[in-house]
């Protein structure tokens, strides 16, 4: 009894001294729950996994036991496993091969629970680490902007993750995982973990992200460690700035540099393994992801494709979803018209979003670091791989959700501040307005097809 009573005592204890982060995580899990259901009850798709993603998640993990040589090297693939097999053995055909990091888990459920069991509950492990990503983006962009007191915290924290999560860039993350799901998750994990100078498990997860999509890895390598050797080399009173809390010295670069070379240091000898066994992939080549590979390359819609991200989804799912061919032709017109408003909409929101988080990175110069790497990253991946994001739209504009809801917060933020308005009045004014981005936000989800 002595043993239960002290128990109780210290969780009391413990949640008294956390009173604010525990109320922040549990409004966090509220809030998703909520979503979650509003959204099983009446989005077009609901929340399940698409069928299409559900044939590649099980050939994916079926080829790690069953094709144990490309397991060996590193990689499965979504192919069919006896096609793969065949390929391997006879070398008839190619396959489309992907990195084996983030199949692992999901096999190892596979095994345990069998294939109905795994599919019918695998979804719900997708959404709590979504709802975790959204809790540590929330957590980070306090940090990034700036909160004065405990009640700001709360109110801007559950701003930032009902934004993050209601988001079609989100969204589409429930039905159809992409790589960036596991990336962004480890990333912003790591970035929470060096703001609490927990560097060594910073380090390990920030390695973990760059294994398991080592393009983000590169990129983010690239952006911060040119910006350090630059400011080494000019001699400003820059110097470090741009590495994570924790690695700010000479040491801590070369640590930092270890940890990110490590990782894509592994992808390529996978890759030279893939090469040196003669395995012939489907997998498109660099210049055809950019877009200038050939005339014939239909899917390049330069700039403006790359950035259809902005409006959540394609402008096209106004004028060919089902539901609009059993329309007359007035009901087509409105449709398309209010459909179009609805992108429109999330375009200017998106745009505004841009510019709060301009205004955070300007605003915050020591915390630059958390959130200038990431943003960089993306500019360069819309702006280069111009064909890739544009028909990828659904998979690697999920990065944007984090740069989207801090920025938006930000804004309204740094607005009502600039018009001098009282905490109170501004927290009452921002509430209508957080609540009709969002609703945007849900409509644009809406219009999501079954390939987002």
């Amino acid at each position: 009894m002595n043993l239960q009573a002290n128990y109780y005592k210290n969780l009391i204890e413990y949640i008294n001294a956390n009173k604010i982060p525990f109320i922040r995580l549990i409004l966090y899990i509220f809030i998703a729950s909520i979503f979650y259901k509003f959204m099983q009850s009446y989005s077009p798709l609901g929340i399940k996994w698409t069928s299409y993603h559900n044939e590649r998640l099980i050939h994916a993990i079926r080829n790690i036991f069953e094709n144990l040589q490309l397991t060996l090297m590193g990689h499965t693939s979504w192919d069919d496993p006896i096609s793969v097999r065949e390929h391997l053995q006879k070398n008839i055909g190619i396959i489309y091969i992907q990195p084996i990091t983030t199949y692992i888990f999901p096999a190892f459920l596979y095994k345990l629970f069998g294939k109905v069991q795994f599919l019918s509950f695998g979804n719900i492990i997708d959404y709590l680490f979504i709802i975790l990503t959204g809790l540590f983006v929330a957590e980070v962009g306090l940090r990034s902007i700036s909160i004065r007191n405990n009640i700001e915290s709360i109110f801007y924290s559950i701003t930032i993750f009902s934004l993050f999560i209601t988001s079609p860039w989100t969204y589409r993350m429930m039905l159809a995982p992409w790589y960036e799901v596991g990336f962004l998750g480890f990333y912003i994990l790591s970035i929470y973990l060096f703001i609490k100078k927990k560097v060594i498990g910073g380090l390990f997860f920030q390695s973990l992200a760059f294994l398991v999509h080592w393009l983000w890895g590169i990129l983010i390598f690239f952006f911060v460690t040119t910006l350090t050797l630059v400011s080494l080399k000019i001699k400003n009173n820059l110097k470090y700035q741009y590495l994570p809390l924790g690695l700010q010295t000479k040491k801590g670069f070369v640590i930092y540099a270890i940890s990110c070379i490590t990782p894509l240091f592994i992808h390529f000898i996978q890759i030279l393994l893939v090469n040196i066994n003669g395995i012939s992939t489907s997998n498109g080549s660099a210049l055809y992801r950019i877009g200038i590979n050939s005339i014939s390359n239909i899917h390049h819609g330069g700039l403006i494709g790359a950035f259809q991200f902005l409006g959540g989804n394609r402008f096209s799912v106004c004028f060919n979803s089902d539901n609009i061919n059993q329309l007359n032709q007035l009901q087509k017109n409105i449709s398309i018209f209010n459909c179009s408003l609805s992108l429109t909409s999330l375009v200017f929101i998106s745009l505004l979003s841009i510019l709060g988080l301009s205004l955070v990175l300007n605003n915050n110069i020591n915390n630059k670091w958390i959130l200038l790497p990431i943003s960089w990253s993306f500019l360069f991946f819309n702006f280069v791989f111009q064909q890739s994001f544009a028909v990828h739209l659904q998979g690697h504009s999920y990065i944007f959700a984090v740069l989207f809801s801090i920025g938006f917060t930000y804004l309204i933020k740094y607005l009502f501040e600039f018009l001098k308005l009282s905490n109170v009045v501004s927290k009452i004014l921002m509430i209508p307005l957080i609540f009709g981005v969002i609703i945007n936000l849900i409509r644009v989800c809406f219009l999501t097809g079954i390939n987002g």
